[in-house]
């Protein structure tokens, strides 16, 4: 077992102890920070959201989308169409991104997940290319690469009054606020038994459809999740930067977020958080100093990929094995054990069944041909 120590709060366990940190580092930061810092904390905390509704796709299903730019831009227009075109507050524009991006995402996705592997990833990067094109054509909707400037309004809270997206203090809680909540129902659908079905999809997709499962279905679901939660990455970093604009749907956008995971490590979920603090902090900070920043965020990715595949939560994992009690260790390996029977376990099964399926299929052909 993990170590742990009695506290008057009750019992902490260094994981627990970690997480507390990070709670009271992200709580007391606005009171340290200037203002630039805190736009920046903000606007990174939206786009590690922005990662982490990736990495419920690609960490959690297997499946590499380069089209999720298309749905951090459909949920930054919504919010800007529900604000500015129809005077909503901003609660409702947040509702409107994030439905109207599901909406989207149910819709390419009926299309996307009917091919697997490099037909998926071709499918969403047509899609990119193809929405990109068209925000880029209709200025008098989306304003082109020019953009659109978003007049956020004012949020009323019952005892503190207006709140203005315009103090860096509040833009950075209510930010953090959605964010954190964002990646609890996240975490609680990825360990979830839809989740488990998720993971044995990604693994061995084969193997998931001899079980029962359908995996198409699992896959629509997936790719819808990921792209409303995408959308609702859009809406705060509009709210963030109050303007949004056609490059919104790049494909520089959508490899953002693929770098963010692989940066932060796969299947984490927070690692995606991790991986855009890690990388908007080197570029903004990078960029001061020279041009050539793209290179040193280049170089970032590649010493990752190649070094560190499973990104910086696989890098902390090691070395809480490495410092950790021999207990913690033993229980990770009994866990790692018990997790490769279970694969075992689904493996023989779904071979089972696969040998039954042949065995009935070669006596009817036998019956066939005596027939």
């Amino acid at each position: 077992m993990t170590e742990s120590h009695e506290t008057p709060v009750g019992r902490v366990t260094p994981k627990r102890g970690a997480w507390g940190l990070v709670a009271a580092v992200a709580v007391a930061f606005p009171f340290v920070a200037g203002d630039f810092l805190l736009f920046l904390a903000a606007s990174v905390l939206a786009l590690g959201l922005y990662g982490a509704a990736f990495d419920l796709l690609y960490g959690y299903t297997g499946l590499l989308s380069f089209g999720h730019a298309v749905f951090f831009g459909v949920g930054a227009y919504a919010a800007t169409f529900a604000i500015t075109d129809f005077g909503r507050g901003v609660f409702v524009g947040l509702a409107a991104g994030f439905l109207a991006t599901a909406l989207v995402a149910v819709g390419l996705g009926l299309v996307a997940t009917r091919v697997s592997s490099h037909g998926f990833v071709i499918v969403t990067i047509l899609i990119a290319l193809i929405a990109n094109l068209a925000a880029v054509s209709l200025t008098s909707i989306t304003g082109g690469t020019d953009g659109r400037s978003v007049a956020v309004p004012p949020v009323a809270l019952p005892g503190l009054g207006d709140l203005s997206f315009f103090d860096p203090v509040f833009r950075y809680f209510f930010t953090l606020a959605v964010v954190v909540a964002s990646l609890l129902v996240m975490y609680r659908l990825a360990n979830s038994p839809v989740g488990l079905a998720f993971r044995m999809i990604r693994d061995n997709e084969r193997r998931a459809r001899m079980l029962g499962y359908n995996v198409t279905a699992y896959k629509l679901f997936a790719f819808s999740a990921s792209g409303a939660f995408a959308g609702l990455a859009g809406v705060l970093s509009t709210y963030v930067t109050g303007f949004v604009s056609a490059s919104e749907f790049s494909l520089v956008v959508s490899g953002d977020a693929i770098i963010y995971t692989l940066v932060g490590g796969r299947a984490t979920l927070f690692g995606a958080v991790l991986g855009a603090v890690l990388v908007e902090g080197a570029s903004n900070f990078v960029s001061e100093l020279t041009d050539a920043y793209p290179l040193v965020v280049g170089a970032l990715l590649l010493l990752t990929v190649v070094f560190e595949p499973e990104g910086l939560v696989g890098v902390a994992a090691r070395m809480r094995e490495r410092f950790g009690s021999p207990d913690a260790t033993s229980a990770a390996d009994d866990g790692a054990r018990a997790d490769d029977g279970a694969r075992a376990d689904d493996g023989a099964r779904a071979d089972d069944g696969a040998r039954a399926a042949e065995s009935e299929s070669g006596t009817d052909a036998t019956g066939d041909e005596h027939r």
